[in-house]
């Protein structure tokens, strides 16, 4: 199935955006780094068509209520997931009682004259790995059949609490194991893969079935999916968020990931999920959330990143196609004429024994579900079997393996300090679309449709951001720009004035209707535990910080 696209051309886009930067610039008025947009500038025929920080803003104001909101996601959800298939599940029950709720606490709140959260009100899809207490859990997997969550990940503790509204659960490819999840279609052209494994949560953005939605991020599981589908995506500094209550892959590469249709929604849900967890003690390592949060607007001006050195990755790896390339390399021009210096940088080895760790964490979990290798995707049956078997890895070997890890830690950085860096950048792919079928059996560790396991492996911070379309395929292409770890805030910021000029990510996909057929669930008593996933060995047992950047 083909669905058409609507879309103007990226350098039809791009001048577009420079255009409206340069009249802001012109005016003379600084632009606060954290202002909602003025609901006097928002228009939208359907409210589902917003995006989150325009529908924040009415919310806040009082203009649009969330249950007209979780309406109109809802009604086009049914209307049409039954092409994408991104819902694994939808709480329709609790998504009401939430939204209810929300619009009391935004009344009060004006009433008042106190803030209330940003994201209250917003409808937002968790991928099928985080745990809601009552709710089930299956990680799209036959294995976990039945499974229901025992409590609240940290992720929904700070959401529920902030007044989101939990939408469902958004398909992940199976256990966040491979690349393509092929359950769900690209909404820009349903016969294409989404990505993954956050293909779920990409396609409920893009598809604009949700404002917001959580993703993982274990070698480029946000950044693939939000490149496929032309959207934004954070992957935090390794630490920044809380992953207690999440399914692992490998926990010493396992990233929370916001993702938006807009860098500006990203940075939004950064701002509510940041911060110390009791229950995941690496997360007091790190400096504290900027006050007032992250950033949400560009500050703009006639050269807004002048001074910024950006390093471009001349030998990614692999090697992208070559549409891909050829909008990558147009993106370059538009950071280069907002006055980056743009610097030809190599990206430090990665050594080939942290494969050999990410096989032995991977293992260390779904050993517990050898009696069921059988309910596995048979592709994946093979990956989890020789996981477990890589559990005969000697203990003084992995520990060798982790030295091998702080060392391209510190290699990193220091390509940071010997260049003068503020950030660099790479392609969000280096494909130019998969069938949905085609990446079947390769695992996210691997890194083979695109540059993205040296973030993991270094804890280091990624925004992902749209760029333009491929000339081939038509589909979107995405850029990734990363920093040094805890620099998450200053990497937003530059995101920001680059999508400021790139405002690809407003266009939509043209849906085919189809009517989904979802599974609609209401909350039933938890499971025993006790881990909030209601499966064993969920807890870390080894997890260490980032160094602190150098220089």
């Amino acid at each position: 199935m083909i669905n058409g696209i609507s879309r103007r051309s990226l350098l039809g886009g791009a001048a577009g955006g420079l255009l409206a930067w340069g009249a802001a610039a012109g005016s003379g008025r600084a632009v606060p780094a954290r202002r909602l947009p003025s609901p006097d500038m928002i228009a939208a025929a359907d409210p589902a068509e917003l995006s989150a920080v325009e529908a924040a803003s009415l919310l806040q104001s009082g203009r649009l209520h969330p249950r007209e909101l979780l309406d109109s996601c809802l009604s086009r959800t049914q209307r049409f997931d039954g092409y994408v298939g991104a819902w694994v599940r939808l709480y329709p029950e609790i998504a009401y009682a939430a939204a209810d709720a929300a619009g009391e606490r935004l009344a009060r709140a004006r009433r008042d004259s106190v803030p209330a959260p940003l994201v209250c009100g917003l409808p937002v899809a968790l991928k099928d790995i985080f745990a809601v207490s009552g709710l089930p859990l299956t990680a799209s997997s036959r294995v976990l059949d039945g499974n229901i969550a025992s409590g609240h990940s940290g992720v929904w503790r700070r959401l529920e609490s902030a007044g989101a509204v939990l939408m469902g659960h958004a398909h992940t490819d199976e256990f966040a194991i491979g690349v393509s999840t092929p359950q769900v279609g690209n909404p820009w052209n349903t016969e294409f893969s989404p990505g993954g494994s956050s293909g779920g949560s990409a396609a409920v953005l893009a598809a604009r079935f949700a404002p917001l939605a959580i993703g993982s991020d274990t070698g480029g599981s946000v950044r693939l999916p939000a490149s496929a589908c032309g959207v934004s995506s954070v992957k935090p500094t390794y630490g920044r968020i809380t992953s207690h209550g999440m399914i692992p892959l490998t926990w010493t590469r396992d990233h929370v990931g916001p993702m938006g249709r807009s860098l500006a929604d990203a940075s939004m849900l950064m701002t509510v999920l940041s911060g110390t967890d009791s229950a995941d003690p690496i997360t007091a390592l790190g400096p504290a959330v900027p006050e007032g949060g992250f950033p949400l607007t560009a500050r703009g001006g006639a050269r807004p990143l002048a001074g910024i050195r950006i390093g471009v990755v001349a030998d990614p790896e692999p090697e992208p196609a070559e549409p891909v390339q050829r909008v990558v390399d147009a993106a370059v021009e538009v950071v280069r004429s907002l006055g980056a210096e743009i610097v030809s940088v190599s990206m430090p080895s990665l050594p080939a024994s942290l494969a050999t760790g990410d096989m032995v964490e991977m293992g260390a979990y779904h050993q517990q579900f050898t009696d069921r290798i059988g309910l596995y995707r048979p592709e994946n049956a093979v990956l989890a079997g020789a996981a477990v078997a890589s559990l005969a890895v000697p203990a003084a070997d992995y520990f060798a393996l982790e030295r091998d890890r702080l060392r391209y830690q510190s290699e990193y950085d220091r390509m940071f300090a010997d260049h003068d860096l503020d950030a660099i950048m790479l392609p969000g792919t280096s494909v130019d679309g998969a069938r949905r079928e085609e990446f079947l059996g390769v695992s996210v560790t691997l890194g083979v449709t695109g540059d993205v396991r040296w973030a993991n492996y270094a804890g280091a911070p990624v925004v992902t951001l749209p760029a333009g379309y491929s000339s081939v395929t038509g589909l979107p292409v995405g850029i990734q720009l990363g920093a040094r770890p805890w620099q998450d805030a200053e990497l937003i910021a530059l995101g920001l004035e680059v999508q400021e000029a790139l405002p690809v990510w407003r266009d939509a996909p043209h849906l085919v209707a189809q009517a989904a057929r979802i599974p609609e669930v209401g909350p039933v008593p938890p499971g025993p535990g006790p881990d909030p996933t209601n499966t064993i060995g969920a807890a870390a047992p080894v997890r260490t910080p980032p160094m602190n950047p150098i220089g």
